[in-house]
């Protein structure tokens, strides 16, 4: 799995809340088209808007990155934000435990 994290900071929780409605009807219409498997977007209490877009494989997340900045483009121009983004690839780690554990008492 595929993943691209974009980190938003607004001056006000406010304005992430404005934000967040925009990427979510935004991104939301584009599932079908980016092949996204996940969308989970985050509002902090100081204005930090953090979105988790999760893709399948390498070339969606291209496609995506082609399309970004035209997606982006309204929003810069209607609020002030700083902008952070990372692409990487997603990992599960599953730990198989084969008997039960057991708390041992301590005298």
């Amino acid at each position: 799995m595929f993943g691209k994290i974009l980190n938003f900071r607004f001056p006000s929780v406010s304005e992430a809340k404005l934000a967040a409605s925009f990427c979510s009807e935004k991104f939301g219409s584009k599932i079908s088209e980016f092949d996204i498997i996940g969308l989970n977007i985050f509002i902090g209490q100081s204005g930090d808007l953090n979105i988790s877009i999760k893709f399948d494989n390498p070339n969606a997340v291209n496609k995506f990155e082609e399309s970004y900045k035209t997606i982006i483009a309204d929003l810069k121009q209607s609020l002030v934000f700083k902008e952070n983004n990372f692409v990487g690839v997603c990992t599960l780690s599953l730990i198989h435990i084969s008997e039960p554990t057991r708390l041992l008492s301590i005298s």
